[in-house]
């Protein structure tokens, strides 16, 4: 126990102090008369006692005692997912600890898993929370957030994944439910697999009872993807169906869940919207892509911009339009349009945006439409960046929070390559024990989603090699490595060690060679950063002296303010030093018109991995604020921005409609597969193609017993009536003229939204019968199983997500020798203690009365 510091005296009944103003008075009346002073005294000192012991004088004092304490709480995941893993787990576990640990079980079970939300339930610094589960959350709190929430409030997390015992297959089929006729659709059949076992299988795909695709499948891996493209020529309804029939469920029965073995998309093809196309090059290739795809409305620049023009139009495409040719009653005509569901898009050249130079759109009423302004973009050219991360066989000693040191170099790299100060870089990730090797093969463009997803995926494989740590060899590979890049812009390596650099055999040389290697980059200008990982056995990191090598390292080359101390479980967070206007003279090896994909997660650039060829030309914009910046030139130009406005969609493509006046800056943008992204940038922008329509319907497939969200639109007053197959729909306004309904579907197949109680028909037959009709009264909405069924076996990222938050997986063989230890907390809590005195003083107070009384006693009559 120790004491933190004393409160003082105080008490309890201060009033009673005033008592000894009358006692104060009596002894300087006593002492002015005759009276015995010795006799005086000693009753006053009674007297003042007893009022003293009234008052009940105390002491407070704060203590902090430290108690260890263990108590643990299992989550224990009973849903549908977990009947493919092993079972009992969390009653083993709690029936073994029972007699050495306070021990209680938390189940959740069902057809939905709320993982997160159970987490945060029983989340608290003297609770150490264990989850036994496959990681399969879909409904509640996202997992990651309920994660990240315990790391930073220090609340402990640990996980037992027990293995998977039965094997199974699911369907899904990903694509848009609302198209429009003659265009060819993509779509993807995802198959996903519980377990790593080979498995083979037929995978079958019909468009309304026609087969489009079917292979034989023999898949090792726990997700298997196959894309296929469809032409819909007929408006109204259409089914696209996938079904797996496993070649083993006859032989051995391991398909454990039969209800997700298919898999059924709705889809409502409309007619084709119709566009305005205002320009004065009605033969470019931006025209050739509008009219096969639209019903194009072709217009000079001379044509009013009128609502008469403007109405019954799905979008408007203004392409390279001088700001000079569109008035201001234009511009409000455009503005309501826009705000009321229409799309518009404008395109650039030399007539638009920051051209002519005497007339842009800079300050202009119709550049508040748009999400750019014309002005120059700022940009930071990107890094060349080398990631060096230690995998010497010093890496794989524990950390002594479940894991190897190794998972925090693994994690933390994984943590650097998603911050934003690597958005713009280009990253090779080097491994270094005895040698340096290259893991990506070059550099990778860390702006593309999928070549950051690809690195982690390398990442999580790397295995120690080597038998020493040669930090000096590492940074030789660095140095090879950006030597070959152009030496305009910024290089860095970044270390990621355990910083045991130095070698007891040949005493500090290695260190020192590593001095003098990293000391030779930094004259080269080349920025180093190093991440210490702290190992719990420090014997390697320490040179005689007790000092870090990693730290001597960069104080030794001037860069200490470039170190990073982790600790076990920790994450890193490395910044860059600006360097301003640097953008204004960036030269790089490969054209500045090089194009990348800046955001690959919205629906203009998914799946759209590279755009491979350059453009001889753009226009200068800035993004707003408010903006999406989708695609860019390699030094951040921007070439297609998006944002919405009102109820509607807006973007610019700021370069040209591929012709040019004959000299054309984005010709190969509009041809071959480049030309996927201005196709669906206008699709993007004509997303209400029913905008005219008095009901409009968003409907998403929906999950049996779960609850679909269905978007409404109505140009009339008042909430619109629906049903739900023959059942009312309960309809929320959310917003002018717009609603939402929740729908909850109990069987597979197909379910009518209508304005009248429709007849329900659960399989696909009513489909062929209305084909071709443009004014259906219905909408389709598929039923599929729900998703414990589609995401099954263990789910990766929550291994990979409680590792990077500072959490513990367990093994069902470590698990019993290491959490009674890992759950012990030491918890020190503040307590007020108070003493009070009274019987103390009155003790004094009797004794004194005592001895006097028989000293006086003795004196006067017994003498």
């Amino acid at each position: 126990m120790s004491f933190d510091f004393s409160m003082g005296f105080g008490f309890l009944y201060k009033s009673e102090l005033l008592l000894l103003l009358p006692l104060a008075v009596f002894l300087l009346f006593g002492l002015g008369k005759r009276a015995s002073k010795k006799h005086l005294f000693f009753h006053v000192l009674v007297a003042f006692l007893l009022i003293l012991a009234l008052a009940a004088p105390y002491s407070a004092e704060i203590t902090s005692p430290k108690t260890n304490q263990s108590k643990i709480t299992i989550i224990s995941d009973e849903t549908t997912s977990m009947e493919l893993l092993q079972k009992g787990s969390a009653q083993n576990i709690s029936e073994k600890l029972s007699s050495k640990v306070p021990v209680t079980i938390t189940s959740i079970s069902g057809s939905q898993t709320s993982l997160g939300d159970a987490i945060l339930q029983q989340a608290s610094p003297e609770n150490y929370v264990l989850i036994v589960s496959d990681g399969q959350s879909n409904s509640g709190t996202p997992i990651e957030d309920a994660l990240s929430y315990c790391y930073k409030n220090g609340f402990p997390v640990a996980a037992l994944i027990p293995n998977a015992v039965r094997e199974d297959l699911s369907v899904e089929i990903e694509g848009e439910n609302e198209l429009v006729i003659g265009n060819e659709a993509p779509f993807k059949v995802h198959v996903r697999k519980s377990t790593e076992n080979e498995m083979k299988y037929e995978l079958r795909v019909t468009v309304d009872h026609k087969q489009v695709m079917e292979k034989e499948v023999t898949q090792t891996g726990r997700v298997e993807s196959f894309d296929f493209n469809h032409t819909f020529d007929a408006l109204g309804p259409h089914t696209v169906k996938a079904t797996l029939h496993p070649a083993s469920i006859n032989v051995k029965g391991l398909d454990y869940f039969e209800n997700n073995n298919q898999y059924m998309k709705s889809v409502y093809v409309t007619p084709k919207p119709k566009v305005l196309f205002v320009t004065d090059e009605p033969d470019s290739p931006l025209a050739a892509i509008l009219n096969e795809v639209y019903e194009v409305h072709p217009a000079r620049s001379s044509v009013s911009l009128s609502s008469g023009s403007l109405n019954g139009m799905d979008a408007v495409i203004i392409d390279n339009q001088a700001a000079s040719t569109i008035s201001n009653s234009e511009v409000e005509a455009l503005r309501k349009y826009i705000i009321n569901g229409g799309g518009m898009v404008v395109v650039g050249g030399d007539s638009s945006f920051d051209y002519p130079a005497e007339s842009t759109y800079q300050n202009k009423q119709f550049e508040a439409l748009l999400p750019v302004t014309s002005s120059p973009s700022n940009w930071r050219g990107g890094r060349n960046i080398v990631l060096m991360l230690d995998v010497s066989p010093s890496t794989l000693q524990s950390n002594k929070i479940g894991g190897r040191v190794l998972d925090d170099i693994l994690s933390n790299a994984i943590v650097l390559l998603e911050s934003e100060h690597l958005k713009d870089a280009r990253v090779d990730v080097i491994t270094f024990g005895s040698k340096g090797k290259d893991i990506t093969n070059g550099f990778v463009d860390m702006s593309k989603e999928s070549n950051r997803v690809w690195i982690e995926g390398e990442i999580r494989k790397i295995t120690p090699s080597g038998d020493s740590t040669s930090l000096e060899r590492g940074m030789l590979t660095a140095r090879s490595l950006l030597r070959g890049q152009n030496s305009s812009a910024d290089a860095e390596i970044i270390i990621v060690s355990d910083g045991g650099i130095g070698n007891k055999n040949e005493g500090d040389k290695t260190f020192e060679k590593a001095v003098s290697c990293a000391d030779s980059l930094r004259e080269e200008g080349i920025g180093i950063h190093f991440v210490h990982i702290h190992s719990p056995s420090t014997e390697r990191q320490v040179n005689p002296n007790g000092n870090y090598y990693a730290y001597l390292l960069m104080n030794k080359i001037s860069l200490s303010k470039n170190y990073n101390k982790i600790e076990p479980g920790q994450r890193v967070n490395v910044s860059f030093s600006e360097k301003p206007d640097e953008s204004e003279e960036i030269e790089d090896d490969y054209s500045s018109g090089a194009l990348i994909v800046y955001d690959p997660r919205h629906f203009i650039t998914r799946e759209i991995s590279e755009i491979p060829h350059d453009l001889l030309g753009y226009n200068e914009v800035s993004p707003k604020l408010e903006a999406n910046r989708l695609v860019t030139t390699r030094l951040g130009k921007p070439v297609i921005t998006v944002w919405r406005l009102g109820l509607g969609r807006v973007a610019a493509i700021t370069t040209d409609n591929g012709y040019g006046h004959g000299i054309p800056w984005a010709s190969s943008l509009y041809s071959g597969n480049d030309s996927l992204v201005i196709t669906r940038t206008l699709n993007w922008a004509v997303a209400d193609i029913d905008m005219y329509e008095s009901l409009q319907l968003k409907v998403p497939d929906l999950k049996i017993n779960q609850p679909g969200r269905i978007l409404i639109t109505t140009r009339e007053e008042g909430v619109p009536e629906l049903y739900f197959d023959k059942k009312p729909m309960e309809i929320t306004p959310i917003g002018n003229n717009m609603y939402e309904s929740y729908v909850t579907p109990t069987t597979f197949g197909l379910h009518k939204i209508s304005e009248k109680p429709a007849g329900v028909n659960q399989t696909e037959e009513f489909v062929p019968e209305i084909f071709g009709v443009e004014n259906v009264s219905w909408r389709p909405a598929s039923a599929n199983y729900p998703d414990e069924y589609m995401y099954i076996g263990e789910n990766p990222l929550f291994r990979t997500g409680l590792l990077e938050n500072g959490g513990t997986i367990y093994t069902t063989a470590d698990i019993y020798s290491r959490i009674t230890t890992d759950s012990l907390t030491c918890t020190e809590k503040k307590t007020m203690t108070k003493i009070v005195y009274t019987k103390y003083i009155l003790i004094l107070a009797f004794l004194i009365y005592l001895i006097y009384t028989i000293y006086h006693t003795y004196n006067t009559r017994m003498k």
